[in-house]
This record gives C-alpha cells, structure tokens and sequence, in this order.
C-alpha cells in the first residue's frame, strides 16, 4: 500500500476550489497526489449501467482532455466512472477518484486494478472519509460535491433522472460551475438524465472539443495541433482506418470489410472522430480527414 497523507482545509496546499464550496471538508486523506490547482480539471460522470456508446464516448472524451493537460475527476464507480478514469490512464496522464469510503479500500473491490494504475500515472485517490470507513451508501451522493468541487466543469454522460450523476450535477450548478450533458435517445432511461440537463440550460456535449474550448484550450480558435501517431489507435480502430485510408465508404461496406457488426463500427467510427481523424461526409459515409 502507498503512503497514505492527510491534509488539513488550514494548510496553504489544500485544495483551494473546495475552500469555496458549501460544506468544505474539513480535511482530505489521500494516496499519490492532489489536483494541480494550476491546471483544469473536468469532472465525468454517469451510470454505472451505461450503453457501449456511452462507454466509449466517455474513454475518448477523457483520453482527448488528458492529452491536453486537463485533468480528469471521477469517481472509480462501475461504468462512466470507470472509462473516465481509464481514459486519462490511456494516455498517462494524471485522474483522480473520490472514495465514499477510506482511501485505503478500493471500492469497487473490481476496480483494483484502475486504483492502482491511477496512482502510478500521477494521479490520487483522495477521501475526506478517515482511514478504514467503509462504503456506506449515504456517503456517495455527499462525495459527489467534491467531485463538481474541484471540476471547472462537468459532464453528464448517462444517467436516470434520480442518479448519483444528476447528484453531482445539481451540486455543480449550485457551486456555479457550468455543466455539459450528452443527449440521447428519447425514451431511453439511460438518457434521462442528460436530457433534462439540456432542457434546464446545460451545455450539449457532441465532443471533447466543445469543453476544450468552454475552457479556453483552443489557439486562435483551433486546437493546438497534434501529430497523428498511427500507434495509438487501438486494434479496432487500425482496421477501419486501414479501410478509410483507400476510399471513403458507406458505414455497411465498413462492416462488411471489417468483418465486424454495424454497431461496433459506429463505436470505432465515433472514437475515431472524436480523436479528429475521421469525418462523416454524408449520412452514413466516412472518410478520413486529410
């Protein structure tokens, strides 16, 4: 186990965005490090239950905000939480999760592995929960102030109307924090939530772009360029750039060359557009972007 450090809310290092929340904790436990309060940090949060789309969007928003510098908050639930946090992994860079419980249990116990790998990337595991307290259920939805607490911004990615993310998201709202939601499908449980975001005012996430520049990441209104490391896409997404790199294709002919089912292109074809490397030309047809 790595050294476990507490941290006082008198102490010049303690995080200063949770100084001015309702409620500041009075002191922080935590494993690795603290947020760099000289960096921005989104938090990601969603359903445990989430769909492979939002699975996926969440992994590619949070790798792309990592690699430019912004750090990642969750807080290592099953589901969005956890694609939040592997996202930032993926590419090196520093998460932190929220525990409801003592920072020395990781919980989920099926998450272990992603408590230990958000530590050795830079990363913390942070609680303001004394060592040993265990994840009784009333302390996550108190947690999830901390959470929109060090976040300049949050995203809702799925979620019943009555879920911890909605939780999480009032807690935002009422900090004065702006909050982004991912549309979905109308009827869909799972789209509850982001949807009624979105009729109260909330920010339409359609990439990690659109936070990128709320954030004021862009350069003269592009974002700062980024060499194309073909070694960087996954086995799947090697595939279908293989295919794209030949001729644009209608996303049937895409399934067909790939061998792989329509819905799991469009997983790949989304992910590859939000790493800005492929383009819809018209409905159903891709192509790379030059």
């Amino acid at each position: 186990m790595d050294k476990i450090k507490m941290i006082k809310n008198s102490d010049k290092n303690f995080p200063p965005k949770l100084l001015n929340i309702e409620d500041p904790p009075n002191k922080l436990y935590y494993i690795g490090t603290l947020p760099d309060p000289n960096k921005k940090s989104v938090g990601i949060v969603g359903s445990r239950n989430a769909s492979s789309y939002g699975l996926t969007l969440t992994k590619t928003i949070s790798r792309i905000l990592s690699e430019n510098d912004v750090q990642v908050i969750s807080g290592l639930a099953l589901g969005i939480d956890t694609e939040a946090h592997i996202g930032a992994i993926d590419s090196n860079k520093s998460t932190y999760a929220l525990m409801g419980c003592g920072v020395n249990i990781c919980y989920p116990t099926y998450n272990a592995n992603v408590y230990k790998k958000i530590i050795k990337t830079g990363g913390g595991i942070i609680s303001e929960y004394e060592i040993d307290s265990p994840p009784l259920p009333y302390n996550f939805p108190y947690r999830n102030r901390l959470i929109a607490g060090l976040s300049d911004v949050v995203i809702v990615v799925e979620g019943k109307n009555n879920s911890g993310s909605m939780i999480t998201a009032e807690y935002a709202l009422k900090q004065g924090k702006d909050v982004f939601a991912c549309p979905g499908r109308v009827g869909d449980a799972m789209s509850e939530g982001p949807n009624e975001l979105i009729k109260q005012g909330a920010y339409i996430l359609t990439s990690a772009d659109d936070v990128l520049s709320y954030l004021g990441l862009f350069i003269d209104g592009i974002l700062p360029k980024k060499s194309f490391d073909i070694n960087s896409l996954d086995y799947y997404e090697k595939i279908i750039y293989d295919i794209l790199e030949k001729n644009t294709c209608h996303i049937d002919d895409i399934s067909v060359l790939s061998n792989l089912s329509i819905n799991k292109c469009l997983n790949i074809l989304m992910s590859l557009q939000l790493k800005g490397i492929v383009t819809s030309t018209i409905t159903n047809y891709y192509k790379l972007i030059n």
